[in-house]
């Protein structure tokens, strides 16, 4: 019985890796067994069976993806990346509200890549955890996002606005008015230093708990599927997933009002 096109895609590790490498660029088997690290005759067996399902295709020795390859190639990197993303922590991902993230990014949740869960020690459990500072401190250009509110959070913004970096937020109502009442000081002082831009969103329009974006890293924080939160943030340094947080910050800021006075 002949395979179908799923069984070709994904029931052989040597032909996913091959199919991923030809969607990057043609190459050469010379190339192919050089990059994949295989013999010529194993590889060839694969493209062979790649080519019978129209999915590879051959020209002057040089090997690319069909048309039909570069439909499905594709699709099957993204199904790849999201697999990944939850099977690397599956506990976390089943006890969190994923509903949270709008739908054309969870889509695109595989973009977090290779992450990790960054928590703060129990004697700052109410802090960002410190590793988490030092990424921010690092960075040039931040960009946040905050359905919840931590009281850190004033003195962490105008600390870093204050020595240069340029420090984006879009916060909930919920959060702006925690601020103006009862950090209305620090909330006047962060509207006035030269490198700070700040959005307030209506709370039914951001469910996530917080999203980080800097040119260094991606964080995103999210609440449980009870409603409970606790402090942590899922960490990536992959460029896939600072494009996916930058890309999530513009979309909540687009749906927020700028505030630039009290």
């Amino acid at each position: 019985m002949e395979n179908s096109l799923i069984d070709v895609l994904f029931l052989s590790e040597k032909r996913k890796n091959l199919l991923l490498l030809l969607h990057e660029a043609p190459k050469n088997i010379e190339e192919i067994k050089s990059v994949l690290n295989v013999r010529s005759s194993p590889i060839m067996t694969q493209i062979k069976i790649l080519m019978k399902h129209d999915l590879v295709i051959e020209n002057n020795r040089i090997y690319k993806l069909s048309s039909i390859g570069e439909i499905l190639v594709p699709k099957m990197k993204t199904t790849l990346e999201t697999f990944y993303v939850i099977d690397k922590n599956h506990e976390y991902w089943v006890n969190q509200d994923m509903t949270s993230i709008p739908p054309a990014y969870l889509d695109r949740i595989g973009c977090l890549g290779d992450y990790i869960e960054v928590n703060p020690d129990r004697n700052h459990i109410f802090e960002y955890p410190r590793e988490l500072v030092n990424y921010l401190s690092e960075s040039e250009k931040v960009m946040i996002t905050s359905s919840f509110f931590l009281p850190i959070i004033p003195s962490l913004c105008i600390e870093l606005a204050a020595k240069g970096t340029e420090i984006s937020l879009v916060i909930t109502e919920y959060v702006y008015d925690r601020l103006y009442n009862d950090y209305k000081k620090e909330l006047e002082h962060f509207l006035n230093l030269k490198y700070t831009k700040l959005y307030v969103c209506n709370n039914n329009n951001m469910k996530i708990a917080s999203c980080i974006a800097t040119e260094k890293f991606m964080a995103i924080s999210l609440f449980c599927n009870s409603g409970v939160y606790y402090n942590h943030n899922l960490v990536s340094f992959e460029d896939s997933a600072k494009k996916w947080g930058r890309e999530l910050f513009e979309h909540y800021k687009n749906l927020a009002r700028p505030i630039t006075k009290l």
